[in-house]
């Protein structure tokens, strides 16, 4: 019996679109290569601004609650800055995940995990293959990631820059030191377009280092010299593993034909934090809109994803971008702003629990939209120019 969806992917972008899908009464296959519950390499941070555009109550699989955040420059002197209220929640994916892929199977969708998918072919229609079988849809949501088959077995190419991370879990038992429960650290300047960070977990810290694909292979090295900082065991750490971050080049296509592509299949990354569970969740339910009024006739396709992507999503993400630019060029003012400014540090939590959009935070600090602008384009043309050199 055809159904009116397969999702391909039981992440976060996946599940809450199949679950919205199957809660209005569309036919949904839910397909995942994995077998439940896994484990996905991510720092598991969901911001506040992230979980409040989900219906559903996250508190089963939130370990910690983060008010605060430790900032140093290239692995120097720390300061800490606290705000009253949560700014990011933080889970492991293996129980967020098993978590949103259990909520989608209570409304209503036909859940297959451990069940890879092999081929997919477009004809009006559409037919995944998998080892178990093949299964007819009207329209397919590619949700399986950056590395994922699904968009680009069906004809459909995104185009992402490149980043990579690299994390690991320093475990602690019975529980981690008391300093670390409430809040993150990031160490930034010392990595190309990117970052260290310290996440607390219910039992451990994730620690982990990103930067631009060009610098992969700092990550080793820098990753060993952030947990020598903060007194941690660099050789300890446990389930050590590196992915990759898609980022998004505007323009690019998500749609074609029945197929539409949401989340990290996307690129739908945060060019500033790496972040991509928030576009996760913003993304799904873009995407359930379009097609339910697709299966509805409204809709002839599935272009109006498309044009939202473009028009309403595209402008957040180049902000981010840009700021991401200013930042990198200049992290010394940027962190001195960050410690003394009492305005500086409200618009960043702001902006984290989605009271402001980057485009606001731009707006609010004009002196950093003014400066972003300029740096934006140099930067970029100073990152091909490495990549040029590299190649």
């Amino acid at each position: 019996m055809p159904h009116d969806v397969i999702v391909v992917g039981a992440g976060p972008a996946g599940s809450t679109a199949a679950r919205l899908l199957a809660r209005q009464g569309a036919s949904v296959l839910l397909l995942e290569r994995a077998r439940f519950p896994r484990d996905k390499p991510c720092g598991g941070g969901v911001t506040i601004r992230a979980a409040s555009l989900t219906d559903v109550d996250l508190s089963p699989v939130i370990e910690r609650t983060i008010y605060g955040a430790r900032f140093s420059l290239r692995l120097g002197g720390h300061f800490d800055r606290w705000y009253p209220q949560p700014l990011t929640y933080m889970t492991q994916r293996r129980h967020l995940d098993a978590y949103l892929a259990e909520l989608a199977c209570e409304a209503g969708a036909d859940f297959h995990d451990g069940e890879p998918l092999r081929t997919v072919e477009v004809d009006g229609g559409v037919i995944v293959r998998t080892d178990r079988g093949s299964y007819n849809s009207s329209v397919l949501i590619a949700a399986d990631g950056a590395n994922g088959l699904a968009a680009r077995t069906a004809g459909l190419h995104p185009q992402f820059e490149e980043a990579v991370a690299l994390e690991g879990n320093a475990h602690f038992s019975p529980e981690i030191p008391a300093a670390w429960r409430e809040l993150v650290a990031l160490d930034l300047g010392g990595l190309a377009g990117g970052y260290g960070w310290i996440f607390p977990k219910g039992d451990h810290l994730n620690v982990g280092v990103g930067a631009w694909k060009y610098a992969a292979s700092t990550l080793r090295p820098k990753l060993a010299d952030l947990c020598s900082r903060y007194h941690l065991d660099a050789v300890g750490l446990e389930n050590l593993r590196g992915h990759y971050l898609p980022i998004r080049i505007a323009g690019s296509p998500a749609v074609r034909g029945p197929v539409l592509a949401i989340g990290d299949a996307a690129g739908l990354i945060d060019p500033l934090s790496g972040e991509g569970i928030h576009m996760a969740f913003v993304s799904a339910r873009l995407a359930v809109m379009t097609v339910l009024r697709h299966l509805a006739g409204e809709f002839a396709d599935l272009s109006p994803y498309q044009m939202v992507l473009d028009r309403r999503i595209q402008p957040e993400l180049s902000a981010s971008r840009r700021l991401q630019e200013l930042f990198h060029f200049a992290p010394p003012p940027y962190l001195a702003m960050m410690r003394v400014s009492q305005r500086f540090w409200l618009l960043f939590c702001q902006l984290i629990r989605g009271e402001t959009t980057y485009q606001g935070f731009l707006h609010q600090a004009s002196a950093l939209g003014f400066l972003a602008n300029i740096f934006a384009s140099w930067a970029q043309r100073r990152k091909l120019s490495r990549l040029a050199v590299i190649r």
